[in-house]
């Protein structure tokens, strides 16, 4: 294997190893910080300020927030993810866009990581 390719399959698994590290921490932190959320049944209510949702959570407090970007509604009502101990912050996911993207950054640089050190491995096996 030239020396060549050889530092730069090194250079890769550890900058993948290292990032999908760092990336993983950042997701469990943010993962963690974003609360438990729960599925609720509202109904859309129209207002003067725009629509809005109403719903009742375990302990049948009533809950209201401005009704969420992308939510489909149907018949009136809409499934959303209300936080748990909020009664005025709803969203349409489970979890938060940026607990996604780390996590799928995470994936992307272990991948990278693993695929520099198969390759790596694979071509020291060859050259014998």
């Amino acid at each position: 294997m030239p020396p060549a390719l050889a530092v730069a399959l090194e250079i890769y698994t550890w900058i993948g190893l290292g990032a999908a590290v760092l990336l993983g921490i950042a997701a469990l932190i943010a993962w963690v910080a974003d609360g438990s959320w729960v599925p609720v049944r509202a109904v859309v209510s129209p207002t003067p300020a725009g629509e809005v949702v109403r719903w009742f959570d375990d302990s049948g407090i009533l809950g209201e927030a401005p009704l969420p970007h992308g939510a489909t509604v149907h018949d009136e009502e809409v499934d959303l993810w209300a936080r748990l101990g909020r009664h005025d912050t709803v969203r349409v996911s489970r979890t938060s866009p940026l607990v996604r993207s780390l996590a799928r950054l995470t994936a992307g640089f272990a991948a990278l990581a693993l695929i520099g050190l198969v390759v790596s491995v694979v071509l020291l096996f060859l050259e014998g």
